[in-house]
């Protein structure tokens, strides 16, 4: 079943993040230490509920036609404004390898409905979401899942990191200072 192969190829978020380790560099003169920071604009808007969701669902929609549609023409090079994480290049990579699609993405055949926003941050967006591809990949079934998206500094988002359910383990992934980002 291609679907399950291709979902498995996102789904890196199963496994344990590797360990990292960051060096500090201190002055010798003084007991400061300097590191490098990052700044995250603000993506949030302030709509209420409702609509700050219907929002988030155009936006994971928009990611996941330009993520399907990548994979289907074989285009790797718009792949770093879709995906945040080398793992998820090399999985749309991969995927490109083996997908079989009855027609080509659009925003009538890949159905995404946010089902809850879990996390709303300015550094992070959290989504658990229905994604139903049987109109593009034979066999395809509708499936939840939790998405983990970060914010580029041009204000938009990149899928960061795929989870099976809330109850995962993905609070990592938005706390974690040390992302495995692509540039």
């Amino acid at each position: 079943m291609v679907i399950a192969l291709v979902l498995l190829l996102l789904n890196d978020g199963d496994s344990e993040p590797e360990a990292i380790t960051t060096i500090t560099t201190v002055a010798t003169t003084t007991t400061a230490s300097t590191a490098t920071t990052t700044t995250v604009p603000e993506t949030t808007t302030s709509l209420d509920p409702d609509a700050r969701l219907a929002e988030v669902e155009r936006i994971l929609e928009d990611l996941n036609i330009a993520w399907y549609d990548a994979v289907y023409r074989k285009d790797e090079t718009v792949l770093p404004d879709i995906v945040a994480t080398s793992t998820g290049l090399d999985s749309a990579i991969q995927a490109m390898d083996v997908a079989q699609f009855l027609s080509a993405p659009s925003a009538e055949t890949v159905i995404v409905t946010a089902l809850e926003t879990l996390l709303d941050r300015p550094d992070c967006l959290v989504v658990h979401h229905r994604l139903d591809v049987s109109h593009i990949l034979p066999d395809a079934e509708p499936v939840d899942r939790v998405q983990i998206l970060w914010p580029t500094d041009q204000g938009s988002y990149r899928l960061a990191r795929l989870w099976s359910s809330p109850a995962d383990l993905w609070q990592d992934d938005c706390n974690s200072v040390n992302r495995d980002e692509i540039p």
